[in-house]
């Protein structure tokens, strides 16, 4: 679950943030890993930049009475938030999600009731725990409701966002409120077992509040065997430098069990004099994320010391478990 004041990424001034005293010099793409990084772009240019707010978000805006309607959602707005959901599985190497139209309306009536109720933005508005059913909304839909949004949860308290800029908030956890390193939104969005999402959004009946629903728990998904042994976040080989930032965690999702807290550790390899600096904040979750596909999830961030350079490539070393090296390209640039 995620609360913005603003959901603005700022990813500009973000990135130059995060380079700020380090090395300037850009390091080389070779052949393979330029193509690659033009399709990404590519792709990431197709995407919707349309800003959404009450306004233009709806076909047709909820109603909070007798007869209760849950509302429909402009028609763009759900493929657009489907197409950032698969390009960044895309980037992992994860098979596209299908949007079925009965999962969206469960969805839009999972974000209709938490808007009925102004629901707090904390961990109770998943399943709308302690919240009373208003009697305008029928049992029927109130079982829906609490069903839909134990998926993932965002809060937009003020501004206008982009599908894109709800997506990429969950996917990045910078503020998961459920703690520091959770990565539960992610783990849904990268799942290796889901192979569907439904998406509803509404504004609160009497505050400002956008209540963004992404329903993508389902009990066959979770029977699925995963498509993939292991998730890394930044992802092997190449990866969005917008996607990362001061307080991103960078994650390891495998089907494997693994206890304690491995010693980590990331090497800047574009820089002539390397060293290897100790990763901090590290915890395992364990079979937290389960249902998603993973046995152990493991958490953790680079320390200041670590300098995070656009287009250089750096080597991640899980402790005896895994080892990998990406490189980072701008997904809003344009390589020649």
């Amino acid at each position: 679950m995620k609360v913005k004041k603003m959901l603005l990424l700022a990813v500009t001034a973000l990135a130059v943030g995060l380079s700020a005293g380090a090395p300037v010099q850009a390091a080389r793409y070779s052949k393979s890993e330029a193509r690659i990084v033009r399709k990404f772009q590519r792709d990431y240019r197709e995407l919707s930049q349309v800003k959404y707010n009450e306004s233009n978000i709806y076909l047709r805006r909820p109603n909070f009475n007798v007869p209760f309607s849950a509302g429909v959602l402009n028609p763009s707005y759900i493929p657009a938030s489907i197409n950032y959901i698969n390009y960044y599985r895309s980037l992992v190497g994860l098979p596209e999600e299908a949007n079925n139209e009965s999962d969206n309306v469960n969805a839009q009536i999972g974000a209709a009731a938490l808007a009925s109720v102004n629901a707090a933005p904390n961990l109770q508005a998943h399943g709308l725990l302690n919240y009373v059913k208003p009697d305008y909304i029928s049992d029927a839909d109130w079982d829906i409701a609490e069903s839909s949004t134990l998926g993932n949860l965002n809060f937009l308290e003020d501004g206008s966002a982009t599908a894109g800029d709800i997506v990429t908030d969950l996917l990045r956890e910078d503020n998961n409120i459920a703690g520091k390193g959770n990565i539960g939104h992610r783990a849904l969005i990268l799942s290796t077992r889901a192979t569907r999402m439904g998406i509803g959004a509404a504004y609160g009946r009497i505050n400002n509040i956008l209540y963004s629903v992404e329903n993508g728990l389902f009990a066959d998904d979770i029977l699925r065997a995963p498509v993939k042994n292991r998730i890394v976040y930044p992802a092997n080989r190449l990866f969005p430098y917008e996607l990362v930032g001061r307080n991103t965690p960078w994650s390891y999702s495998t089907t494997d069990r693994i206890s304690g807290k491995p010693k980590i550790y990331i090497t800047d390899l574009s820089l002539k004099k390397k060293r290897l600096y100790r990763a901090i904040q590290v915890k395992n979750f364990g079979t937290m994320f389960y249902g998603e596909g993973y046995t152990t999830t493991i958490t953790y961030r680079p320390s200041k010391k670590t300098k995070l350079v656009n287009t250089h490539k750096y080597r991640v070393q899980i402790g005896k478990h895994y080892t990998y090296t990406f490189r980072f390209f701008r997904q809003k640039g344009k390589l020649k």
